[in-house]
């Protein structure tokens, strides 16, 4: 078998087995809030969860789907949440009083709500949640603190974050935190991740004219048209995920999925068919408008219920830092690939294998979006 064939066969089993071992499930993940308002040595803690988070103390099956209201009635809700949450005061421990459930004015989520009392007024508060995750890795918690004549400060606590330390006297406005988060989902989302490798496939190609009908762009060239590419996606997806998170637009979650799963199914065909598309521009872009909603789906999870100006560019800036990141591995080991095989062998034998996998990876996406059934575990 040929040197170039077998490097093309073994570049697409990689990526394959790259993309479908990432842990991740679907886009949506299980956000729990938690506020800390701090008066004194005392302070009052509520946590806003889904009927859903709390089938365990209520003894049904994890699928099952009770109401807000039967939820907040059962007396093992609130000692089950609020165990999740141990909280110290400038290293000491504080005691917490028995706590309680309720519903939200939606009666969509149960509020359960405690107060604990410290040795000292805080000026450190650790927040530990050893416990939460312990449940689940994949939660995720929106911490909001508060405290009279300070700053309010704003976490988003992943399993690596805890224990969570916050200072109250020099409190943050959370806008690294909103990063963290964009960075986070942009490199936890195959779909994302997939759809730029299928547009930087074909970045460093060029139609020559004969006998030769394929040449190597110069590293430049491949930058600048890159660089033109991936500004497009940036765009329509920056214009999407402003407006769909401020309300202004407003799609069906299913449908926003099998669109992401399109348009990495479209683009890697078109590597395929069309190896120098004219047009690529305004892919990007519009694909951008896409892949947009779906980031705002999770960042309507994350959201505060006002202020979201610093969530909004901070996550924002967090996609764009995770995006650029995957460029600048990805585009050199592409670049570097048709180097060695020559641009002919390239786009023969590697591109149409390694597009070929991420096409395979787009349809059981769509089809599993569009079913609603679960294939690859993603």
């Amino acid at each position: 078998m040929p040197v170039a064939r077998r490097s093309a066969i073994l570049a697409g089993t990689i990526l394959v087995f790259a993309l479908a071992a990432r842990p991740v499930a679907a886009h949506q993940t299980s956000v729990k809030y938690v506020t800390v308002v701090v008066t004194g040595a005392r302070l009052d803690v509520t946590v806003k969860v889904a009927p859903t988070d709390v089938t365990e103390p209520l003894h049904l099956p994890n699928d099952a789907r009770p109401t807000a209201t039967d939820a907040a009635g059962a007396p093992e809700v609130a000692p089950y949440v609020a165990r999740w949450l141990a909280i110290a005061a400038d290293d000491q421990p504080c005691t917490a009083g028995p706590p309680t459930a309720r519903p939200d004015a939606d009666a969509r989520f149960v509020v359960v709500a405690f107060s604990a009392t410290c040795a000292v007024p805080p000026t450190t508060l650790t927040l530990d949640f050893a416990a939460f995750f312990a449940v689940d890795t994949r939660h995720v918690a929106i911490v909001h603190l508060s405290s009279p004549g300070s700053e309010p400060a704003d976490a988003i606590v992943r399993a690596s974050d805890t224990p969570l330390v916050l200072r109250l006297d020099h409190p943050t406005t959370g806008f690294a935190a909103w990063i963290g988060a964009g960075i986070a989902h942009i490199w936890q989302g195959v779909d994302h991740i997939a759809f730029l490798l299928a547009l930087l496939l074909v970045v460093m190609l060029a139609r020559a004219r004969a006998p030769i009908d394929w040449e190597l762009r110069t590293p430049l060239s491949a930058l600048r048209r890159t660089a033109g590419v991936v500004t497009a996606f940036t765009v329509g997806h920056s214009i999407s995920l402003a407006l769909a998170s401020l309300g202004i637009v407003t799609l069906p979650g299913r449908f926003v999925e099998c669109a992401i799963a399109a348009s990495i199914v479209y683009t890697a065909a078109e590597d395929i068919v069309r190896p120098a598309p004219r047009g690529r521009f305004v892919i990007a872009f519009a694909f951008g408008l896409v892949h947009g909603l779906g980031f705002a789906s999770v960042l309507a999870e994350l959201l505060p219920p006002s202020h979201i100006a610093i969530p909004l560019v901070g996550f924002n800036a967090g996609v764009e830092v995770g995006q650029l990141a995957i460029v600048a591995l990805a585009l050199p080991v592409l670049f570097g690939t048709a180097w060695l095989v020559g641009p002919r062998r390239y786009r023969r034998v590697v591109l149409p294998v390694v597009a070929s996998a991420i096409l395979a990876l787009g349809l059981v996406f769509f089809i599993e979006r569009v079913g609603g059934w679960r294939i690859t575990g993603m």
